[in-house]
């Protein structure tokens, strides 16, 4: 049977439609060894956090539309440390409009399909506590979940060796994760990628030279923000599924139609030579 060269764009096109218009398992991934929580109640950090936010809840999270979900433990606030929620506040967002809040002994109750992005406190600065890291961790399966179904993650920092911070040993950082990546220790002054000083971030170096927390030894498939003095991470973003033991960066539809095209222009090449 021969193809006609109709048929051959015709079965091309619906390669393409396939492509484009099947499920897009993916979530935007926010890490940062930064404590923007911290340093927005000083007046300082705030672009940062709004990157995060921005980039984790897909551009909604001061619309009151959809809400984001805030992981932070409500202890007394120890020397060194401040509350982390009153960036939000800081920012100008509102408990039960713009965000929900959750402690340890609360995430097990959570339904993460609920919100747009999951936005975790830092260890050092903020109000992260063991309780809230350990919840997390049990709740893994379901971040991997919510991430594949579209779900946004940002987490500032968890510190390696910080001595004061509220993790006490702490081992398994960022252990909620489906894939690792390493907390390591973090040393100044801080440079911003072309990745990062781009749309949607746009983030200058005077955005990230606050006292830091932790970089990053693996980056898990992500894209580099920002990086350290000795050239480690310190920042990682980017849209990824979770599968194979790893984040998987899912391409853009215009990069998804580019693939599409060459296969049409494929097909078509190869029909013409074998008429030749």
């Amino acid at each position: 049977m021969r193809y006609t060269l109709a048929k051959t764009i015709a079965c091309g096109a619906l390669v393409l439609f396939a492509m484009l218009s099947g499920p897009v398992h993916a979530g935007p991934i926010f890490l940062t060894g930064h404590d923007p929580d911290f340093h927005t109640n000083n007046g300082n950090g705030s672009n940062l956090m709004r990157a995060g936010l921005s980039y984790a809840t897909g551009g909604t999270y001061a619309g009151g539309l959809e809400k984001f979900l805030w992981v932070e433990s409500r202890i007394a606030t120890p020397g060194g440390h401040l509350i982390g929620e009153n960036s939000l506040v800081t920012l100008g967002l509102v408990l039960g409009t713009n965000y929900d809040r959750a402690n340890g002994a609360e995430l097990a109750g959570v339904n993460f399909d609920n919100y747009s992005a999951i936005v975790i406190a830092s260890s050092f600065g903020g109000l992260l506590s063991r309780a809230e890291l350990d919840a997390l961790i049990t709740r893994k399966t379901d971040i991997e979940n919510f991430i594949n179904a579209g779900g946004g993650l940002f987490a500032s920092a968890e510190c390696d060796d910080c001595g004061a911070d509220l993790l006490g040993v702490a081992p398994q950082l960022f252990g909620y994760l489906p894939v690792a990546v390493s907390s390591i220790g973090a040393s100044g002054p801080f440079t911003v990628t072309a990745f990062g000083a781009a749309a949607p971030f746009n983030l200058t170096n005077a955005d990230l030279n606050d006292p830091t927390h932790n970089s990053f030894g693996l980056t898990g498939g992500l894209n580099v923000v920002d990086f350290d003095n000795a050239g480690k991470a310190t920042t990682l973003a980017g849209v990824v599924r979770v599968g194979g033991g790893g984040f998987q960066p899912v391409p853009k539809p215009a990069s998804l139609l580019l693939v599409g095209m060459g296969l049409v222009s494929l097909v078509v090449a190869r029909r013409r030579r074998s008429s030749i």
